[in-house]
């Protein structure tokens, strides 16, 4: 508990525990999205946020003086005086104090609304990823069934693999530390679980645990139904899931593409017959559009339930080595030390020689490394091309898109290869398995399956088989080939597939059932791929359609709309909008170049989930927007 916790829960804590039972919704939405604050902590701390947040505000507001005066006689057209002599004289105060605290009021509430609702969210979340996941964990627990283990040590091997496995083996962990950390026994832990897990999913499987443990049912027979059952009902929950995302990308089309636009279009009216527009355009294009949509981009984070086809950050565990009196540890000499110093110099250098020798793998393995030698080109860019030259908003338009370009595409180009490797790589899993399990059945042992397999044409995997087989030849050691198999492919499926095999073999020799349960695990997950692939990328062509009559209505203002405008010098306040067409203009590119950026990420967050898939979208259509407007306005 930090200071900012102990400080909260000193003002409000006494007052809130007074008032437990208006917080029982609170508490279960903590366990089950396993935020380890206690509730009342936590609610203190959302009332101290909103009041700090308020009073935050209102110091703002109040240097924000200049600002409301401005707006008291420009916008409401009230004159330093008017006929009514309470107008007159505490108008302004009124207006003043009534904005400020109703600004201030409003944003606190919403913030302690947000944290006091984050909770809730985040178990939703969390049930989505276990409903998607639990199919795989089922598989799992079904293949180390066939062994013989108990029920803990399942549960105790596939809490182990949470980062393969995802929120359900996270939900078994939540099982197993009961039973060894609070010492309730597997029964109880079990009952505990099906209250606190948010997923009704889970809930049933453990009831259906239950009932078998309890009637001493058979627990492989019990595995391989839900197995069955899981399997079918994955698709209708990631149906749920995707029709989820379509309403939000419904909703990101028609609140922040077109609400902006509608936004601009009264603007430019209102340019025409009075002033003021432009200051309120350059808030909706500087300010509204960017954090609406970093807005909508948490909030899509938030719902996101991760994605088959990614990388994956394989942990080490180690061991510190046993020490015993009767060892004796020699003293390490001034000349020894020097030698081993030399050796770990040259140990480095021999890496960074290979290195050398293939520059390009190190980026293909992570794509990020490439900005150790874009962001310094694009910095050496931006220096000489604004040096010595005389500085204006067209010239750092043109030095910040060029140098976004040389930052970003080079990062998209890998990590785009990346990706389609590991895509073909995972459409190629499902037919190396049903291969791999109908030689086994025939009686050959696994590694000679393997062997027989590397001669077949795999596509990606090939090359990657073959490899494996020589470890296996050279290690003699399957688990160990298959660990760097893993390794060296480094993703979801391939650890999920590598980690059920592994497993299951130590605990069975029937290698061939296992790997049907593989096989039949990596068809579902390869499906499911397929699928949200499919439609999803209806809502990218939407969000591309979207964003190009954006970008069509701005240039049709800047290049057909504003030049019919006649010049007028008459009084102010009519026809404003003549004297400042090229600043227009400008806005409207601006837009454009903004609105495509943050489109195009918001379309890679729905469809990849991650804002690195969006980069490619954001740089063609800011380019494109960017291009448009300086060859043709």
């Amino acid at each position: 508990m930090n200071k900012f916790h102990r400080i909260a829960q000193s003002i409000f804590g006494k007052r809130i525990k007074d008032h437990e039972e208006d917080f029982n919704e609170l508490k279960l939405d903590l366990r089950q999205a396993r935020i380890g604050i206690p509730w009342d902590i936590y609610a203190s701390t959302a009332y101290f946020a909103s009041i700090l947040t308020v009073i935050f505000l209102l110091l703002i507001g109040y240097l924000m003086l200049p600002l409301w005066h401005f707006l008291y006689y420009n916008y409401l057209k009230i004159a330093p005086y008017t006929g009514s002599k309470f107008i007159s004289s505490y108008g302004e105060l009124v207006f003043i104090i009534f904005i400020i605290f109703f600004i201030s009021m409003v944003i606190g509430a919403i913030v302690f609304t947000l944290i006091m609702s984050y909770p809730g969210m985040e178990a939703y979340n969390r049930k989505t990823k276990i409903d998607l996941t639990l199919a795989h964990c089922v598989a799992y627990m079904h293949a180390l069934s066939k062994g013989g283990l108990s029920l803990i040590t399942i549960f105790k091997s596939l809490g182990e693999h949470i980062n393969v496995y995802g929120e359900s083996a996270e939900e078994v962990a939540y099982i197993v530390i009961d039973t060894e950390l609070h010492g309730s026994d597997l029964i109880t832990a079990l009952k505990t679980a099906a209250v606190t897990t948010p997923s009704d999913k889970f809930r049933d499987f453990i009831d259906n645990l239950l009932n078998i443990m309890e009637t001493g049912g058979d627990m492989e027979t019990f595995f391989a139904s839900m197995v069955g059952h899981y399997q079918k009902s994955a698709e209708a929950d990631q149906n749920m899931h995707l029709e989820m995302l379509g309403m939000f990308a419904e909703t990101y089309v028609t609140v922040f593409v077109a609400g902006p636009l509608f936004l601009i279009t009264i603007l430019i009216v209102m340019g025409i017959t009075g002033p003021g527009s432009l200051n309120m355009l350059k808030v909706v294009i500087y300010a509204v559009i960017p954090l609406s949509a970093v807005g909508f981009g948490v909030l899509l984070s938030v719902i996101s339930v991760g994605s088959e086809g990614r990388l994956i950050k394989i942990y080490e565990v180690t061991k510190k080595i046993r020490h015993y009196d009767d060892v004796r540890v020699k003293p390490v000499s001034p000349g020894e030390e020097r030698t081993i110093r030399k050796l770990s110099r040259s140990l480095r250098w021999t890496s960074v020689v290979n290195a050398r020798k293939n520059p390009l793998k190190t980026f293909f393995s992570d794509p990020r490394k490439v900005f150790f030698i874009t962001v310094p080109a694009a910095i050496i860019f931006s220096f000489f091309s604004i040096f010595g030259h005389i500085i204006n908003i067209q010239l750092l338009d043109d030095v910040i898109i060029i140098s976004l370009l040389i930052i970003l595409v080079p990062f998209i180009i890998f990590y785009e290869l990346q990706m389609r490797r590991i895509k073909r790589i995972g459409e190629s899993i499902p037919g190396f398995l049903r291969r791999l399990a109908a030689i086994s059945e025939m009686g050959v042992p696994l590694f000679q399956a393997i062997n027989s397999i590397s001669n077949i044409n795999l596509g990606v995997l090939s090359t990657e088989v073959k490899l494996m087989y020589k470890d296996i030849v050279w290690s003699r050691s399957l688990f160990e080939a298959l660990t760097k198999f893993e390794r060296r492919v480094n993703t979801i499926a391939i650890s999920r597939i590598v980690t059920l095999i592994t497993k299951a073999s130590e605990s069975t020799a029937n290698i061939k059932d296992t790997l049907r349960v593989a096989a039949s695990d990596s068809d579902l997950s390869e499906k499911l791929i397929r699928q949200k692939y499919t439609v999803l990328f209806s809502y990218l062509i939407v969000v591309y359609i979207s964003f190009f009559v954006f970008m069509l209505v701005l240039f049709v203002f800047a290049k057909m709309f504003l030049p019919q405008i006649p010049s007028y010098s008459g009084p102010t306040g009519m026809l404003s909008i003549s004297v400042e067409k090229e600043e227009y203009s400008l806005l409207f590119m601006h837009a454009s170049v903004i609105q495509g950026f943050f489109s195009g990420l918001i379309a890679g967050q729905m469809i990849g989930e991650s804002l690195s898939d969006g980069l490619k979208h954001s740089m063609l259509m800011m380019t494109v927007a960017y291009v448009i407007f300086v060859l043709f306005v």
